[in-house]
């Protein structure tokens, strides 16, 4: 070490003072240089965690949109999905995706639909439910504007914060309807933001995706409109949504704010923050701060991303160093025989400082999450971190001067990337060339596995070399190829959907033009499946499809099919299940289209064999439509929609066949649609009206009796028959707003006749399987017949057989309900379905009404007499009475008087009339009516 004696002696002199002014103005500058270096460093490090934050934030953003796909392939691939099916679907996103607070669903209801919506919920177990209005919002109604009400039909996870928001109608809140509407032209996702309320003490963020009814999506803008049935919503926490995020600094603070910064650079409302703990800034302190506006589907937010830099974090040796080498120069001209001693201490602290950041570099790589391996320009490897031994096998002593690609890739993964890894190793410019891929990675023990790579290039001195961060992705992938197979597989059947179906058909449909060839799709529905499900329970209809699955997959040749497995893997089978009880079979080579006949009669062949389901003998049969490609379709939607079409002829001309799509098959299903949307506006514009058809007491004479029958009279169209709306309404739903209007009509129409002073008679009315099974139904008609003033004797229910044997106990408990009403009960179109007679007598039924398919031929056909005949003495045996409907002459009018046949229905005495045209027969012959002909 220098003395100071040495140094005194240099500095005495005139220029001292300039000395050791020179001497303080360097140190300083030095010790600043120095400070803003080490504030910088920590800057680029800050800027590079931000990054890391930033991207991870898009990616999840990005991953709700996923999400949301994933829901409305769902609905869009089941026309009836079930709560429970929506519960398992969603229960495994959350899974997948645990910063989604919960999934929803919001359905469209109409104003007019409102309360049977609110009953059907509370039927479902949902005990108080209603529309909530004003919930969460001191908006003016919006529902007006819209039309139609979306509230909140399905929640999960289902707990006391996220039921309050079941009922929720978001039309309801008029600063969203704007942005719904264009949402549902669109198909867009949208964003929405509601206040709090007393259940929940936060903002709600809503993100939606419209559905729409059908198994297409519509194409035009007012036919999304018409065919919206609601929106696949996701709630999200921002606060949980950003607090598990893994930061990749300790010290780092997170902060979400609502709305971007204004011109003055000011935030807006706090939504959340975590992360270090704010502090008050001291001397000593300084904070670095980034902030980014972010978009999620129309909300605008910002991030701001800080971090504290205090004067712990600058290193004081290496300042210290720093300002050694400055006053050293500054000594070399001070005194140049210290030159050497001075170079020597500065080199000495170069290099141990050198040693000390080398080995915190090597540390921090050997830490890394990723493995991270440098390479020089000719591809040979350089550095090897510990993560790189970890997911490759390799020790970094073998490993040093090997090719990597050739090293850590399989032959034929190198040679597809080859191409692409080209412009790394050309580049020959100063600027950093970067390129990311995906491909196969291979182990030490040749094991194979998914692997991302990023790659670039840059300069070290005048020497390329290659920085490579290596990550596996197994996990990854596996959760894909997961939610991949919830996406197009249908969970019941383990068959593919409809998504997954419609890719296979566009590429066969491609492969047939290309080639010229032909194909075929086979579209299969199961006639009288809801009958199945409505009298022996969902759970046989579930095994009836799982046995019809296994049948089509044995009987469908193996080139003909290509199933979905749990790997995500296509096996051969070109069977699907579209939802409900609809199946598709792709023939995607064939010689000619009566080949597909062939398959279409093996198939019908073997749905309609008997299947014993838990003791149960359980028939059915398909009705199967076929469409030939490219003929009857360029495109995947073309050419499901005329297989579709072809399959409701199919039903339309008898059921248990198959027809060939037609031109004119498409007229018949636009009719059918056209009529679709006119029912649902019939009843608001007044187009239905009742017909009365007389019953006739065959030993008075008297008309006693009265069945009420529905007629639609549509002004463009006009009178439109009841089998042609009648099963529309049934799958449509709307047959429980009708049959509630033809009841309260009903009872109003008779009460009307008898305070005009008529003849007092019942009427009868028919009521519909979805009807009956309503948990409100006795209510429905206390009510009605309170509103009317008339009284129970006078109303009777016409219940068919498949009804009555749906669930025997709950039949019991709501007829002895009717029966207590003083209400009359009738078996209608008795015969035809499979009733027990041990359960028969169980009943409290009043009487039995014969089908007309065995009154037509009678007395000629000695068939239709003897049945005829048993059921009448059947029914007295049980003091039942008895109604034969359909009777058209004079012989068969005999013939059923002669076997005791209490009452006659039929054209023998009048067709159904209005109620204007009724009323006069009941004033006829002192209201009385004759057995009288037909005029």
């Amino acid at each position: 070490m220098m003395q100071f004696t040495v140094r005194e002696k240099v500095l005495i002199g005139q220029h001292r003072l300039v000395v050791w002014v020179l001497v303080a103005v360097c140190s300083l500058l030095s010790i600043t240089y120095s400070v803003t270096r080490e504030v910088s460093a920590v800057k680029g490090e800050f800027a590079n965690q931000a990054w890391q934050v930033q991207r991870a934030v898009i990616h999840r953003v990005a991953n709700l949109e996923t999400v949301l796909t994933a829901l409305v392939g769902q609905h869009h691939a089941s026309d009836m999905l079930s709560s429970a099916e929506q519960t398992l679907f969603s229960q495994e996103l959350l899974i997948a995706y645990p910063f989604i607070h919960s999934v929803m669903h919001v359905e469209r209801v109409a104003t007019q639909d409102v309360a049977a919506f609110e009953r059907r919920m509370k039927v479902e177990g949902f005990v108080g439910f209603g529309l909530k209005q004003h919930e969460l919002s001191q908006e003016s109604d919006g529902s007006q504007y819209l039309g139609f009400h979306l509230p909140v039909s399905f929640i999960e996870p289902m707990e006391p914060r996220t039921a309050s928001l079941l009922g929720y109608d978001l039309a309801n809140e008029s600063s969203f309807t704007l942005m719904i509407e264009k949402a549902i032209r669109d198909g867009d996702t949208i964003a929405l933001e509601t206040l709090q309320n007393r259940y929940i003490n936060k903002p709600l963020y809503l993100i939606m995706k419209p559905v729409y009814l059908g198994r297409y999506p519509p194409e035009a803008a007012s036919d999304r409109w018409e065919m919206l049935s609601g929106f696949a919503v996701l709630r999200i926490d921002f606060e949980q949504f950003f607090s598990s995020l893994e930061l990749p600094g300790k010290d780092l603070s997170l902060k979400l704010y609502r709305g971007a910064p204004d011109l003055g650079g000011s935030l807006n409302k706090l939504l959340t923050e975590f992360g270090a703990e704010d502090e008050e800034l001291g001397l000593s302190q300084h904070l670095v701060n980034f902030t980014q506006p972010l978009e999620v589907h129309g909300l605008q937010f910002t991030l701001s991303i800080s971090r504290i830099i205090s004067l712990n974090a600058i290193h004081g040796s290496r300042v210290f160093i720093e300002w050694l080498i400055t006053m050293l120069v500054l000594g070399l001209i001070i005194a140049v025989y210290r030159h050497r001693r001075y170079a020597q201490l500065q080199e000495e602290a170069v290099e141990e400082e050198l040693a000390v950041q080398g080995a915190r570099f090597t540390n921090v790589i050997d830490t890394a999450f990723d493995a991270v391996i440098t390479a020089d320009g000719t591809g040979r490897i350089v550095s090897w971190n510990q993560q790189a031994r970890e997911v490759f096998g390799y020790d970094e002593r073998f490993v040093i001067g090997l090719r990597l690609f050739q090293l850590i890739l399989p032959p034929e993964a190198f040679v597809k990337i080859e191409h692409e890894l080209k412009p790394i190793f050309e580049n020959h410019s100063n600027l950093p060339s970067r390129l990311r891929l995906e491909t196969v990675g291979q182990r030490k023990d040749g094991q194979e596995f998914p692997l991302e790579l990023a790659i670039s290039s840059s300069t070290a001195g005048n020497q390329p070399m290659l920085s490579i961060f290596a990550r596996d992705i197994t996990e990854r992938k596996r959760w894909d190829e997961k939610i991949r197979y919830l996406a197009y597989c249908d969970s019941l059947t383990d068959l593919p959907n409809r998504q997954a179906f419609k890719e296979q058909v566009s590429k066969a449909i491609n492969t047939a033009k290309r080639h010229g060839r032909i194909g075929a799709v086979l579209y299969l529905d199961l006639d009288e499946f809801k009958r199945i499900n409505d009298t022996l329970g969902h759970d046989i209809g579930d095994m009836l499809l799982q046995n019809i699955t296994k049948r089509l997959v044995e009987q469908v040749r193996i080139s003909d099919t290509i199933s979905f497995s749990h790997t995500g893997e296509f096996k051969g089978k070109k069977i699907a299940r579209l939802g409900g009880d609809e199946f598709t079979v792709l023939l995607d080579e064939i010689e000619e289209p009566e080949d597909a006949a062939i398959v279409a009669k093996r198939v019908q062949s073997v749905i309609a064999s008997s299947y014993n389901l838990k003791g149960h003998d359980v028939y059915v049969t398909p009705s199967i439509g076929i469409a030939i490609f490219p003929r009857d379709g360029h495109d995947v939607e073309e050419l499901l929609k005329n297989a579709d079409t072809a399959m409701y002829h199919a039903k339309a001309v008898g059921k248990n066949n198959f027809q060939f799509y037609t031109e004119q098959m498409n007229a018949l299903a636009a009719t059918r649609l056209k009529l679709e949307g006119k029912l649902r506006k019939a009843l608001v514009s007044k187009e239905m009206e009742l017909y009365y058809q007389p019953q006739i007491d065959m030993r008075t004479g008297q008309l006693v009796s009265a069945e009420a029958l529905l007629r639609w009279h549509q002004p463009d169209l006009g009178m439109i028959p009841p089998d042609e709306f009648i099963p529309i309404a049934e799958e449509t739903g709307m047959i429980i707003e009708l049959g509630e209007w033809v009841l309260n009509e009903a009872c109003r129409q008779n009460k009307a006749w008898q305070d005009a002073g008529h003849q007092n008679i019942r009427v009868a009315i028919n009521l519909s399987s979805m009807q009956f099974i309503q948990r409100d139904l006795s209510h429905i008609v206390d009510n009605s017949l309170r509103s009317s003033g008339l009284e129970p004797k006078y109303l009777e229910f016409e219940i068919t057989e498949s009804i009555l044997m749906r669930n025997v106990n709950e039949t019991i408990a709501t007829l002895n309900e009717f029966k207590m009403m003083g209400i009359n009960i009738s078996v209608d179109d008795f015969g035809t379905g499979y009733s027990s007679l041990s359960y028969l007598k169980r009943f409290p039924l009043n009487s039995l009404k014969i089908d007309r398919s065995f009154i037509r031929d009678i007395p000629e056909n000695t068939d239709d007499v003897t049945i005829t005949s048993a059921i009448i003495a059947m029914a007295h045996q049980l003091n039942l009475g008895v109604v034969a409907e359909g009777v058209e002459s004079q012989r068969q009018l005999d013939f059923l008087h002669q076997q005791g046949c209490e009452m006659a229905q039929g054209y023998f005495f009048s067709k159904p009339l209005p109620a204007e045209e009724f009323e006069a027969m009941l004033c006829g012959n002192d209201n009385k009516v004759m057995m009288l002909q037909q005029r």
